[in-house]
């Protein structure tokens, strides 16, 4: 019964894990403002009125019309709008049901396209929410009846893959607007890219990724699943397959039945025959040889190439072994500049000797308040100057003279703007903007008075655009269409530039003089970047082994002349199921015209908003406990009660955390019915309350290379007894209270996908907990980590450390430091402990079983760990010493849920002191603790 509920458990506490947020993140002095109807709650910073009265109005037509309907059924969803992040982004989440806009545009035209990034937030995300709405059927409600929100999210998300989920809202973004992803080549040809490489992989791998293949993620599988199904067997398909998988009609794999039985063939025939779909009208063609040789084992991308010479390459290479660096290929072979600083975007620009771009910076208080600096790096000197701080500039340039730079600016309140910048101190010299141009991206100087960039209108079209420093003024270069253009260069009276055509994005060019535009790149999947100097001309193209470095004579190139009417037209890859049945409401369709009042929400509305409510079990003490957040982050609380069946006592309890104030306030209190024990023939009975109060300062901020964590916090716990029964006057009351303090730093660099830990870091804690009633007690607990490269790229070496030493008068406080591996732990007066690890990965199977098992990784761990203990008078020592091995599977189970385990081979090089032998061999199972969250 144990193992049956603990399994459970396990599922409920990964599912409540996964959506990562940001608890009291949003400084105090934000004044938010409501819009609220019967369908959504739009709460937003003031100021941001008019993307709030967008997104509530295609909430409600999405809610009232319903095309493509999963549904009737309509709740009520809380959305936050965030606008002082540099991160593009949004989710729907449950526990609690709520969902976050994320407003800042990603620059990047060819990932998410060109269209308003609010109105394509509003039409994606919200149609999670009609998932979410829709999918409260049979035993999914019970769940939700059962075990609140999260246990509707365990329900539904067991019973609908998550390549649905998205797929299915980039059909919805797609269908409702002239553009969307699903018109996007590069997002279209990813499954090609495997197609054209003769790669098949097996579905299990489609669904749960690599770490050592490139394999396109569940938004390009669900889409081209989605689409297909609605193609094939009309707009109610999804909604009938759903409605049965989430019902659990055919409790076991209920999707593939539920499809099944609409399509009338099996999910692997299901699956073939859409992959076939697509697969008749990719062709078969051979990439040129690449600049640098295809790397076949490890996925490498070679990003933004800048010519040099005639055969030299400055360019960013990223791997999923090695963090992105800067690179120059020359005739002696390829050279690391500098590794990069951490960023949220590959872009970077290059002249006479300086790169400059922009790097990712965070508040460390308010997480939801990020920036985008910029950084200018010598090639020469190698030496890195920040020109800028907490700003929000993206796209850098630099200019022929190197003294000016020009950004993109983007305002808390959606207004884009071009800036330019003195070079050595960022300061802002002028500014351009336009009323037609919803966002600029990709700027780059033509001459030290002119810039070329790539414009999205208002209207979600895109066009190339030169804009004067002189006057501010603005003129297209080329005809406004949904075809996404960028990353113009412009080289001797040549504007070079990617663009979509036919399906495909390839490179351009127009000739300044004539304004004729000509086709001069034709691989299948994408060529981006160009840049041109010297009489060369480069770029990068995409294929499954990543981006390649490609390059060709400037006088030698094949150029197709292409009409502005060709440029115009939008032609997709794939056909849009029902498009033609569906009315297109993004960017300008037909909406009904209407105002929604708004007023100001107040920061303490619903604190106490319980979502779910859920068991626990961890020997030997079964909980089941009542979870609340409130909708802005700042508050969770937590109700439960408690049994412990070794004692056979109950208990009920309370906590909170506090996050809306610079320091984080927690309380809690939990109080134990009926605890007893015998001493000497009488038997002492009593209740407990135990309580504390805490104030911690957590800071967290990425700046440079590394990512920083600095917590300092107080803790104050109070335990009153009191005494029952018919010795109750016979025992002192025990009543005491004591302080715990606690100090933790860390700092690393950022991972690569195969990284199992940071190539470089370290972490130092400390924390001291003292009586400060009735007893005279102590304890103190040091900790370090040290994390260093090993001999391969993928290797890591990681030393730690610890300290701990108590109060041997009065043993008030538990050990807590951990212990050599193999031996059972012991509690001295004094410990310390050091630990040398060298991980190292030994296989990437990308194996799966049954949809419920997948392998990604399995690797080792050599270790030695030597503990020194000492007696309690501290005179006499003694060594706890141990050398072995460890074998961890990194998986994933149900195609949702990462989970690592392993075993581990201890040989003991000293006597343990529980079972008094040495030389013992001791095999373990190793479960992560993490997994199991309260």
């Amino acid at each position: 019964m144990h193992r049956l509920l603990l399994a459970c458990i396990l599922i409920f506490s990964i599912s409540a894990s996964l959506q990562a947020q940001r608890f009291g993140g949003t400084p105090p002095g934000v004044e938010w403002r409501q819009i609220n109807t019967d369908t959504a709650r739009i709460i937003y910073p003031a100021g941001l009125d008019s993307q709030a009265q967008r997104v509530a109005l295609l909430a409600h037509y999405q809610a009232s019309q319903a095309p493509a309907s999963l549904g009737k059924q309509i709740h009520k969803i809380n959305i936050v709008l965030q606008n002082q992040t540099t991160i593009a982004n949004g989710y729907v989440g449950l526990g609690p049901y709520r969902s976050e806009f994320y407003l800042t545009p990603s620059l990047n035209n060819f990932n998410l396209g060109s269209l308003s990034w609010t109105d394509q937030l509003a039409i994606h995300e919200f149609r999670h929410v009609e998932q979410f709405n829709n999918f409260r059927n049979g035993i999914s409600k019970a769940f939700y009846y059962l075990f609140g929100e999260e246990g509707f999210a365990l329900a539904v998300n067991a019973s609908v893959p998550d390549w649905f989920y998205e797929g299915d809202a980039v059909y919805n973004e797609t269908v409702l607007s002239k553009q969307g992803r699903g018109r996007l080549p590069l997002f279209l040809n990813a499954y090609p890219a495997l197609w054209k490489a003769g790669k098949q992989y097996s579905w299990m791998k489609l669904r749960n990724g690599s770490l050592k293949d490139y394999v396109p993620d569940h938004y390009n599988l669900g889409y081209l699943l989605v689409n297909y199904g609605y193609e094939k067997y009309g707009l109610d398909f999804w909604a009938k397959v759903t409605h049965d998988a989430t019902a659990y009609k055919g409790l076991f794999y209920p999707f593939q039945k539920a499809i099944e039985k609409y399509s009338g063939m099996s999910y692997p025939a299901f699956r073939e025959a859409a992959f076939n779909y697509y697969k008749k009208d990719t062709g078969n063609s051979q990439l040129p040889a690449a600049v640098l040789p295809v790397n076949k084992k490890v996925v490498t991308d070679h990003l933004y190439p800048y010519v040099l010479s005639p055969d030299s390459l400055l360019y960013l290479k990223t791997a999923y072994n090695k963090r992105p660096a800067f690179f120059v290929k020359d005739q002696q072979g390829e050279h690391r500049l500098r590794t990069r600083d951490i960023a949220i975007n590959d872009q970077f620009a290059y002249r006479n000797g300086k790169i400059v771009y922009a790097a990712y910076e965070n508040d460390p208080r308010w997480r939801w308040r990020d920036y985008s600096v910029i950084k200018v790096l010598d090639i020469h000197s190698k030496q890195q100057q920040t020109i800028t701080h907490k700003t929000k500039y993206f796209s850098p340039d630099i200019s022929p003279s190197g003294l000016k730079v020009v950004a993109v600016y983007a305002g808390l309140k959606g207004r884009s703007e071009l800036h330019v910048l003195d070079a050595a101190t960022g300061k802002k010299q002028s500014a351009i903007s336009a009323a037609d141009i919803g966002l600029f991206t990709d700027p780059k100087f033509m001459s030290e008075d002119s810039v070329i960039s790539a414009v999205r209108l208002t209207d979600g079209r895109m066009a190339l655009a030169v804009s004067s420093l002189s006057n501010g003024s603005t003129v297209r270069l080329t005809p406004p269409s949904f075809n996404v253009i960028g990353f113009p260069w412009v080289n001797n009276g040549t504007v070079y530039f990617s663009a979509s055509y036919k399906g495909n994005d390839n490179v351009f060019c127009i000739d300044w003089k004539d304004k004729q535009i000509y086709r001069v790149s034709n691989w299948p999947l994408g060529d981006y970047f160009a840049n041109a100097a010297e009489g060369r001309l480069a770029w990068s193209s995409f294929t499954a082994e990543g981006f390649q470095l490609q390059q060709a004579d400037e006088a030698s190139l094949n150029r197709e002349l292409i009409t502005p009417l060709e440029i115009q037209t939008l032609q997709p890859a794939y056909p849009v199921a029902h498009a033609s049945d569906i009315k297109e409401v993004v960017p300008g369709g037909e909406l009904p015209l209407r105002y929604f009042s708004s007023s100001k929400y107040r920061k303490g509305t619903r604190l106490f908003n319980f979502h779910s409510w859920r068991p626990y079990y961890e020997d030997p003490e079964f909980t089941f406990s009542l979870y609340g957040q409130n909708v802005l982050n700042t508050l969770e609380t937590q109700l439960y009660y408690l049994y412990n069946e070794n004692d056979r006592t109950s208990a009920v309890g309370a906590s909170a955390a506090f996050g809306q104030w610079f320091p984080y306030l927690s309380i809690g209190s939990q109080y134990t019915f009926n605890k007893s024990v015998a001493v000497g023939n009488k038997l002492k009975q009593w209740a407990q309350l135990d309580s504390r109060v805490g104030l911690s300062i957590p800071l967290s901020w990425t700046s440079g290379r590394t990512h920083k964590q600095f917590v300092a916090g107080t803790n104050y716990f109070y335990r009153n007894d009191f005494n029952k029964g018919l010795y109750k006057d016979s025992f002192v009351q025990n009543n005491f209270s004591y302080l715990h303090h606690y100090l933790q730093w860390a700092q690393q660099v950022e991972v690569a996908p195969q990284h199992i830990f940071p190539r470089l870091g370290y972490s130092l804690s400390a924390e001291y907990r003292y009586a400060i009633s009735k007893y005279d007690s102590w304890h103190w607990l040091g900790g370090a980590s040290l994390y260093l490269p090993g001999f391969l790229p993928a290797h890591s070496i990681v030393v730690t450390g610890g300290y701990q030493e108590t109060d041997t008068l009065n043993t008030l406080f538990s050990n807590r430091m951990a212990y050599s591996r193999g031996y059972n732990e012991a509690y001295f007066a004094r410990m310390w402990r050091t630990s040398l690890n060298y991980h190292f990965p030994l296989w990437y199977p990308d194996w799966g079983f049954a949809n419920i098992l997948y392998l990604k990784r399995i690797r080792g761990n050599g270790f030695y760990d030597l503990t020194k203990v000492y007696s309690r008078d501290k005179t006499a020592t003694a060594n706890q010493r141990s050398v072995g091995g460890e074998l961890f599977f990194d998986t994933k189970w149900w195609n949702q849920y990462e989970l690592s385990f392993g075993f581990r081979v201890s040989h003991l090089l000293d006597k343990d002191f529980y079972t008094g032998r040495k030389g013992e061999t001791v095999f373990e199972f190793i479960m992560p603790v993490s997994i199991f969250p309260k």
